[in-house]
């Protein structure tokens, strides 16, 4: 990956504002209407002040653009969402609704764009620039959005909470942000760098495509030892049964046999991540009905394993990360735990694509397998450094400092492994 060029949204923002202020200058509209009739134009100041300028109604483009209601409502008395509380927020329009109602729907319309509609059905008001200004705790999010919406042209990053966009294309398909998010630019799946776009969306097709493997790779799993049904709440796959219900048997989740097995001495791992048709008989319940579905199985198996791992890491991100910023940790020994926590999404991400990546050889590759064995181990080494030691005993403000060392060596031993692995496999097809 060559380096990229990228642009913050938020250093986009004041060339926007600029524009704002130069329309009004001329037509004595509200940074708030300008805002909205800029994004219902597609950011093309020119074509609005063509229409404008050629306009004798300028309430008509308001009320079209969603700047201006067409009609006066009456404040209602009770909430239209949830049909009890008082309203404590009312929009211009006349509209009105609780604020826990209001705040739900907010958040989640923010998600996708800052011209958030009138929560009232068939209401066509946009939420003004204005409200976010009084209303503090919105705002950030609302800029944020603001500045994704504004540049439409180009290719964001993959990661939501980012604020990066690239500024210049590059020739590289596969790219990382400054944030550290691996993504590619033309189908948007991840660090896949071994495999063609093509091949990621015939994988998606082939396991999403069969209800049977979906259904098993749904559930949970049971204990190898004494049955008892496990949900995966961990990242990690150094899985425990847990007391009292369980027998505290600590196994493998992906290929479920005992963790102490897993390890540089016993080959474990590269067992683990190996195709073995046997193991997909004698330990998964699930009985193919074709012989020639239990690779899939095998490889669905690892490659929904580490994307589980990688969704769970995700949920708890914003936990982990704001109980390391309350710490009393120096600042070098904090962005270590954020870069290892970021980056260990990023490693599940490329994990699972190489579990693809082996589905699609005709014969077993063991020079891959054994890279692949090393990249993991370590990777699972992090991850579980980081979820079952340092997450619990940052979380009850127990100190930590012991540990800075062991994570700073197997953070670069898994980058290291993963770029050798990674590098010397492409160079080979």
């Amino acid at each position: 990956m060559n380096a990229i060029k990228f642009q913050n949204f938020r250093q986009q923002l004041p060339i926007l504002i600029q524009k704002c202020e130069e329309i009004n200058e001329i037509f004595g509209f509200s940074l708030s209407e300008t805002l909205i009739l800029l994004h219902y134009f597609k950011w093309n100041d020119y074509a609005l002040n063509d229409v404008l300028a050629s306009s004798e109604d300028y309430d008509a483009i308001l009320i079209k653009s969603g700047a201006k209601s067409d009609k006066q409502y009456k404040a209602d008395k009770i909430c239209p969402i949830c049909i009890n509380d008082q309203p404590q927020i009312t929009l211009s329009c006349g509209h009105s609704a609780c604020k826990p109602c209001f705040e739900l729907y907010l958040q989640e319309k923010l998600k996708t764009t800052s011209f958030v509609n009138c929560f009232y059905l068939g209401c066509a008001l946009k939420i003004p620039y204005s409200f976010y200004q009084d209303n503090k705790e919105y705002k950030q999010q609302y800029l944020l959005r603001l500045g994704k919406d504004y540049r439409t042209t180009v290719k964001c990053c993959n990661n939501e909470e980012c604020e990066y966009y690239i500024q210049d294309f590059p020739l590289d398909d596969i790219v990382q942000c400054l944030c550290g998010t691996i993504f590619c630019l033309k189908c948007a799946q991840g660090d896949h760098r071994l495999l063609s776009c093509q091949q990621c969306v015939e994988w998606i097709k082939l396991y999403e495509g069969s209800t049977n493997i979906l259904g098993f790779l749904n559930q949970g799993k049971f204990c190898p030892k004494c049955n008892q049904f496990i949900e995966k709440n961990f990242g990690c796959n150094h899985m425990t049964c847990k007391k009292p219900l369980g027998c505290g048997y600590d196994f493998c989740w992906i290929c479920l046999e005992a963790w102490s097995t897993h390890s540089l001495k016993t080959g474990g791992y590269y067992n683990c991540n190996k195709y073995n048709e046997q193991q997909i008989s004698e330990k998964n319940t699930l009985k193919p009905y074709q012989s020639n579905n239990k690779k899939l199985i095998f490889y669905a198996v690892r490659y929904v394993g580490h994307e589980k791992g990688q969704m769970v890491a995700i949920k708890k991100q914003k936990k982990f990360y704001s109980y390391v910023q309350k710490s009393q940790l120096d600042d070098s020994y904090k962005k270590l735990l954020k870069d290892c926590y970021q980056y260990i999404i990023q490693a599940r991400i490329s994990l699972k694509w190489t579990y693809v990546y082996a589905y699609f050889q005709q014969q077993p590759k063991p020079l891959f397998e054994f890279g692949q064995a090393d990249f993991e181990r370590y990777c699972e080494k992090l991850h579980e450094i980081l979820e079952l030691t340092i997450y619990p005993n940052i979380k009850i403000k127990k100190p930590i400092n012991e540990y800075y060392q062991k994570l700073t060596n197997y953070f670069n031993l898994a980058k290291q492994f993963q770029n050798k692995f990674l590098s010397e496999m492409a160079s080979k097809k």
